[in-house]
């Protein structure tokens, strides 16, 4: 009888996929569409701040396939889409200020995209804990959305591509990065 049962009850276990991972008691779903494209989750990661190691925010990557390659990731086909779900409150100039920080890091030349940049920084609002900041990377610019609110899309493949460098090119939290990136429980 355990031989007949075994093999299914394996093959049940084998094929039960994740539907959600979580993170800082935040959780986010396996997959998601965008475009009528299903995104695989690639990787959660929890941005932390100051010296203080305060928690922010927990970001979730969705790539068409999974890479451990930040690189990868970056020039990667498809849409991409990126969630940062808010576990403090954080004010906009904050916002602006770390976006600002992160382009200046991870994008040599970035005063080129400097009219972008500023786009950018100008729909950024002051988000409360529970809020979430979502970036849809498609292959003519990046979609963005504050708080449930599509503030709007910036046609620039350069600018979404550095945007999305900042989170894997000389990163202000290397932790972040390698959860994103599925290599890091932390």
């Amino acid at each position: 009888m355990i031989q007949k049962v075994l093999p299914f009850l394996l093959a049940f276990v084998l094929n039960f996929s994740v539907e959600a991972a979580t993170k800082a008691k935040v959780t986010m779903p396996d997959r998601v569409t965008v475009k009528k494209t299903s995104l695989v989750l690639n990787g959660l990661g929890i941005r932390k701040a100051t010296w203080l190691r305060v928690k922010v925010y927990v970001g979730g990557l969705y790539l068409k396939k999974k890479t451990k390659d930040a690189s990868a990731a970056i020039n990667q086909a498809g849409p991409k889409y990126l969630r940062m779900h808010f576990v403090r409150d954080v004010a906009a100039k904050k916002l602006v200020a770390a976006w600002t920080e992160g382009f200046e890091a991870a994008v040599k030349d970035h005063k080129k995209i400097s009219s972008e940049i500023k786009q950018f920084n100008n729909w950024m609002e002051d988000v409360q804990k529970g809020e979430e900041i979502v970036l849809t990377f498609l292959k003519d610019g990046v979609e963005v959305d504050v708080k449930n609110k599509q503030k709007g899309k910036i046609k620039s493949k350069r600018f979404a591509k550095d945007l999305l460098s900042i989170w894997f090119v000389n990163p202000r939290d290397e932790n972040l990065m390698l959860g994103m990136l599925g290599k890091s429980d932390d």
